[in-house]
């Protein structure tokens, strides 16, 4: 028996609030990740101990709420491990590739296209009606990411690879995304979770069984890779597995858009960094396009 979401009362503001919450915890990952940088530690090894040490969590969790784990590998599990090994590695990868040669403000605004394709998604693919406060919602979102990384927006050392790379990371992204949508809606939020990271993790695990662990955690790095792991890690996978198959990729990609809103915030109040008024105003047109499309359904 596969375990579809219920719709109820109040089950939309749930999933939005879970959506909301879990893409402010996943802004905070750069912040924890810089430390372990400048310890030596490679993107890969970062996130392999990511997602192992929020499987550590989850997967006992998917254990006791499932209603049957292995009914729920059959008909959704093996979807999401296959989705997470191929397609959300590719999409990792992608990214971190992109940033070693091209700028990361066109890094960033180029990614924020995905709203606008897995919008796309919901209506050809699964044939959902898409309200004109999504579309407007999606142009703010973009424009936004535009004007946050104005300042420094330029192709600088760019090579041919790293542009491809731009390009096929908000595509992957999308497609991950609308690919988990489907799967989610036969699988429990943990059974989900679990196996999505299972996926990411053994694909991380191959990348490092191949290139080697550069740099191993000191004990210092430990509280710095446990929230990465448990608090930008399964707490933000869980939220995923409950809030995608209650919205739609597409309203999802919405509201987790207020991941660029905390990695900014994060940026200012903690790091010290400046930011320009036409950067601020970015910011702004992201929280706009995001509470303004919540608003609008609100009062329908």
């Amino acid at each position: 028996m596969s375990a579809q979401p219920q719709p109820g009362p109040g089950a939309e503001a749930r999933a939005v609030a879970a959506a909301a919450f879990g893409s402010s915890l996943v802004g905070t990952v750069p912040y924890f990740a810089i430390g372990l940088y400048q310890a030596g530690m490679d993107v890969a090894v970062v996130l392999f101990w990511r997602y192992w040490i929020a499987l550590a969590v989850l997967i006992p969790l998917a254990w006791w709420t499932s209603p049957g784990l292995r009914t729920e590998w059959m008909t959704a599990g093996r979807g999401l491990f296959l989705n997470g090994i191929t397609l959300g590695l590719a999409q990792t990868y992608t990214y971190f590739r992109a940033v070693q040669t091209v700028p990361s403000s066109v890094v960033v605004t180029v990614f924020f296209v995905y709203p606008m394709i897995t919008l796309a998604f919901d209506r050809y693919l699964y044939a959902l009606q898409i309200r004109w406060q999504s579309v407007v919602a999606v142009a703010l979102i973009f424009v936004g990411a535009l004007l946050a990384g104005w300042p420094s927006f330029g192709l600088g050392d760019a090579d041919p690879i790293g542009l491809l790379c731009v390009i096929a990371t908000p595509v992957i992204f999308s497609i991950y995304i609308a690919i988990a949508y489907r799967y989610t809606r036969q699988a429990s939020p943990f059974a989900g979770a679990s196996a999505i990271y299972l996926g990411l993790g053994c694909g991380y695990g191959l990348v490092v069984a191949l290139f080697g662990m550069k740099a191993v955690p000191a004990l210092g790095n430990v509280p710095s890779l446990l929230a990465i792991g448990l608090v930008g890690g399964a707490i933000q996978i869980a939220s995923f597995a409950y809030a995608l198959p209650r919205l739609s990729a597409g309203r999802y990609s919405i509201i987790v858009s207020l991941e660029l809103v905390t990695v900014v915030l994060i940026g200012v109040l903690l790091l010290g960094e400046q930011l320009t008024p036409v950067q601020f105003a970015g910011i702004g047109l992201v929280a706009i396009g995001i509470i303004a499309d919540r608003l609008v359904r609100a009062k329908r």
